[in-house]
């Protein structure tokens, strides 16, 4: 996951109860394909299975090595802290509840603009599983933001195709934007807009 900023609680409303921590418990998203649910504790183990993949290590944050300690922290603080300061991480499940698909999430910057970002465990490359997430994901965030945005490696082929079956359109790309592992990189510039309609 990419982005660290974020904007009030209040500004991305409430899907019901409202929490100890001000702000509604976070909701389970169902889709035709998928089910984008909270994080729980028991997750830990498919979390540390899932980033030892290179391709998720190179792609995106998470730590190198990718240890049982990290894997913990992301499900059991991490998670329950992004949705405390405004942001959302799902656990992204086929509809039957099998093998953990990936990992999505929105972190929504100021002015009503979120950055969302995914990962996905390499027995689901390539099934349409994460787009289907990301098209879910985008639908609820622009009841809450009026634009959804990705920063993508221009390299990684895989996540841009995500990209645009969930609807995003690529506007550009930015040079030098992000600072991966230490080092400035090109990304191209996604976004959808409540107007571009459904991926």
């Amino acid at each position: 996951m990419r982005g660290k900023r974020w904007i009030p609680a209040a500004a991305l409303g409430h899907d019901g109860p409202v929490s100890g921590t001000g702000r509604s418990a976070q909701p389970t998203l169902i889709g035709a394909r998928v089910r984008l649910r909270p994080w729980r504790a028991d997750d830990a183990a498919d979390v540390l299975a899932a980033c030892q993949d290179s391709e998720i290590q190179r792609w995106t944050q998470v730590p190198v090595p990718y240890a049982p300690e990290h894997a913990q922290d992301f499900v059991g603080s991490i998670a329950p802290r992004t949705w405390a300061e405004g942001g959302a991480l799902f656990a992204v499940e086929p509809l039957d509840g099998s093998a953990l698909v990936g990992s999505i999430g929105l972190f929504p910057p100021r002015d009503g603009v979120g950055e969302a970002g995914y990962w996905t465990a390499p027995a689901h490359r390539g099934r349409g599983l994460t787009a289907a997430a990301l098209g879910m994901l985008a639908g609820w965030a622009l009841d809450r933001v009026h634009r959804v945005e990705l920063l993508v490696d221009p390299a990684n082929t895989g996540s841009r195709r995500v990209a645009e079956a969930a609807g995003f359109i690529a506007e550009g790309t930015i040079r030098q934007r992000f600072l991966h592992r230490g080092r400035p990189g090109d990304v191209v510039l996604y976004a959808r807009l409540a107007a571009d309609g459904a991926g």
